[in-house]
């Protein structure tokens, strides 16, 4: 059951959420609901909700002000407001979707058959173990902690392994980055790499180093977030 918590200061719009969410044969449980932000943000640091259903404008705030406070999370927010104005910064807070009050049980479904779906997939990639690699003679069942990069080469992937080796895979780069998900990141258009592998990374030149001393270059445009999770 995936937790999901509410930040709404408004009654008839938690208790019209209340009714929808039931309709959704117990794929949520429903932790409660905050009117604020201070409240919103002592629950979700103690609830851990997966999903976080947010109101922009909130008493002492707004939604944007609870996610600056917390950071970097680890949850789906869809965010829910009377103005549409609003929908360009949601987009840059990542959220998973925008919804324009009154509440319409259409999309609000749809929203939550998405949140859902994507949840188990995150959870399905997090537990990955193997991956299995169409060749030439046959099929190889490879450890994933047993690449260090993928480089894209138009319909190819070349998978380097930490032993040194290089399979060619008969799949394209896009297929791999969806398939191995958490553990790994595209630093640019043609490599993903393992990130528990990143030993350095070298502003100066935006070039990742690997444990294995495999220089890796990184897109402008993936620096920040590379920062980012580096920092981690």
């Amino acid at each position: 059951m995936i937790s999901l918590m509410m930040v709404e200061d408004e009654k008839g719009a938690v208790a019209v959420f209340k009714n929808l969410l039931q309709l959704h044969d117990g794929d949520f449980n429903f932790l409660g609901a905050a009117t604020s932000v201070s409240e919103a943000v002592k629950m979700i640091k103690t609830l851990k909700p997966q999903v976080l259903i947010l109101d922009v404008s909130l008493p002492d705030g707004t939604g944007f002000d609870v996610l600056d406070i917390l950071g970097e999370a680890d949850y789906e927010v869809i965010f829910l407001t009377a103005h549409e104005q609003y929908a360009v910064q949601a987009i840059k807070k990542n959220a998973f979707d925008y919804i324009l009050k009154p509440l319409q049980s259409k999309e609000m479904h749809e929203a939550l058959n998405k949140v859902k779906l994507r949840i188990e997939s995150k959870a399905n990639k997090s537990t990955l173990e193997k991956i299995a690699l169409h060749t030439t003679e046959g099929i190889d069942f490879i450890n994933i902690k047993n690449i260090a990069y993928l480089k894209g080469a138009s319909n190819y992937t070349e998978i380097y392994l930490l032993t040194g080796a290089m399979i060619l895979a008969s799949r394209t780069l896009k297929s791999f980055e969806e398939q191995l998900g958490n553990g790994f990141f595209r630093v640019q258009k043609s490599y993903i790499v393992n990130t528990k592998l990143i030993k350095r990374f070298d502003r100066s030149d935006a070039t990742l180093y690997l444990e294995n001393g495999e220089a890796i270059p990184v897109s402008k445009n993936k620096k920040e977030e590379l920062m980012r999770l580096v920092a981690k």
